[in-house]
């Protein structure tokens, strides 16, 4: 648990993500993965094919005519990937960065979980620092809203033409509900799981018959103009909702706040997660090997942040000797310096990227080792 925005940002993601997740082969039908997303409350799914992973979510499923003959391999979307030991806001930063509502987590060439907006929402349910700010100040707006008597096509195509999942529903400019995209989906597209006998496996009916208010959910999450991010974020988690309305009096809607528009607050620490990193001993055509290690070197501090904030630069020091033929050794010398001092560390080898990779560890426990102890209170005396 995090008590601080901090000390959340700073998390590494395994914490926070759920253990049950689906990973579906690109060549599978939709039919299929829409019956087990159904089954198991799930929106997101993993797909992997012969190059990059990627995602499925529900609302991709909008635009299928015929779920039981389409392949996922149609509308999925390739996305990269994080480690289990990227920290939250490196998490959050790619899914704003990149547009997409979740990633997959991969350690060893293995999907080991999917890590969403909505997790990292949730995980900010508890941090009472959240209600210093204003959720108007994040609030999405204008948002395009569709009248009680509208037809529940239109609310489809409104979806896909936007790329929304959320639609407000009004009477008289009044909000009375949403519909969501997931809605249309599990009540419009049949799964495998969900046929009977003499029906076409995973039929959907050639048009979305009926008016939104058939299927909208009438009490929407809605705030006032005066709520803070942690209302907005609680209310979400409670009542397990993934949108909100800010509403004046009356119910006119003055905008929208999804997980994206909630992420903000973290994204703040990004410029100062920017940490300076010199690595002196590099050629100019040594550029990837370059980029690989500030990044690494970026991610470990990052994490050791925690523990040490007043980290202020790190450098490394790179020596090159010849030997065994043509063979090169390097000895790095790796130093973070900080308010009090400097914690150094060595490695060395045959393999650049390997000694890297050493110096990284052993600099890393450094600084967790480095941890400065809080100051011993004493116990006054009491006078006699």
């Amino acid at each position: 648990m995090s008590t601080t925005l901090r000390e959340l940002v700073s998390r590494e993601i395994r914490e926070i993500i759920p253990s049950l997740f689906s990973v579906f082969s690109s060549d599978e039908k939709v039919s299929r993965v829409l019956g087990v997303l159904k089954e198991t409350g799930a929106y997101e799914a993993v797909i992997k094919s012969e190059g990059p992973l990627g995602l499925i979510t529900v609302r991709d499923f909008l635009d299928v005519d015929q779920p039981s003959r389409t392949r996922i391999d149609r509308i999925w979307r390739a996305t990269s990937s994080v480690p289990p030991t990227a920290n939250v806001l490196e998490v959050a930063e790619k899914l704003v960065r990149n547009n997409i509502r979740a990633i997959p987590v991969v350690e060893a060439g293995n999907v080991i979980g999917i890590a969403s907006q909505v997790d990292i929402i949730t995980a900010m349910h508890d941090i009472q620092g959240l209600s210093g700010y204003p959720a108007k100040e994040l609030v999405r707006s204008p948002i395009w809203s569709l009248d009680l008597d509208e037809g529940i096509s239109n609310a489809r195509r409104v979806m896909l033409d936007r790329g929304i999942s959320h639609v407000p529903v009004v009477e008289l400019g009044r909000l009375v509900g949403v519909v969501t995209a997931e809605e249309i989906v599990h009540t419009f597209i049949t799964p495998a799981s969900k046929t009977t006998l003499g029906e076409r496996v995973g039929r959907r009916t050639s048009r979305f018959p009926g008016m939104v208010s058939g299927i909208m959910d009438p009490r929407p999450l809605t705030v006032s103009q005066e709520a803070t991010v942690l209302e907005v974020v609680r209310g979400l988690k409670d009542q397990g909702k993934s949108a909100c309305f800010m509403t004046e009096k009356g119910g006119r809607i003055l905008g929208i706040l999804t997980p994206r528009e909630l992420l903000a607050p973290l994204l703040k620490f990004s410029a100062e997660r920017e940490l300076p990193v010199y690595i002196m001993g590099l050629s100019d055509e040594d550029f990837y090997e370059r980029s690989i290690a500030e990044e690494k070197i970026r991610r470990i501090v990052g994490r050791s942040r925690r523990f040490r904030p007043d980290i202020t630069e790190v450098s490394v020091r790179i020596k090159r000797s010849q030997s065994k033929g043509e063979r090169t050794r390097y000895h790095l010398k790796g130093r973070a310096l900080s308010a009090d001092g400097q914690i150094n560390a060595e490695a060395e080898g045959w393999d650049l990227l390997q000694v890297f990779d050493e110096l990284i560890e052993t600099l890393g426990k450094a600084l967790r080792r480095s941890k400065p102890e809080a100051p011993r209170t004493r116990r006054r005396r009491s006078r006699r």
